[in-house]
């Protein structure tokens, strides 16, 4: 008789959180509010990722001459199965 073998998980960044499901950190960066323009309101983006240092790679890569101003945690989100995240 063949034994069965056991098929690892896929290794991702993402882990299991306390739900169960993969989860990511949801981070909030804000750039300086803009003195030109009438309505003032900063740049912003939204980041989830594994880690805030995670976060802040993904964010120079994107937007490599953005000014962070401030940074928030806003959360631990779950991702779903097949998201682009996971």
């Amino acid at each position: 008789m063949k034994a069965g073998k056991k098929r690892s998980v896929t290794n991702t960044r993402f882990r299991p959180g306390t739900s169960g499901q993969c989860e990511a950190q949801l981070w909030l960066f804000i750039g300086p509010s803009e003195m030109v323009k009438d309505d003032y309101v900063p740049e912003i983006h939204w980041v989830a990722a594994e880690s805030l240092d995670a976060a802040l790679l993904y964010l120079r890569k994107r937007h490599d001459d953005f000014t962070i101003t401030e940074g928030r945690f806003l959360g631990m989100i779950p991702l779903l199965s097949g998201s682009p995240l996971d």
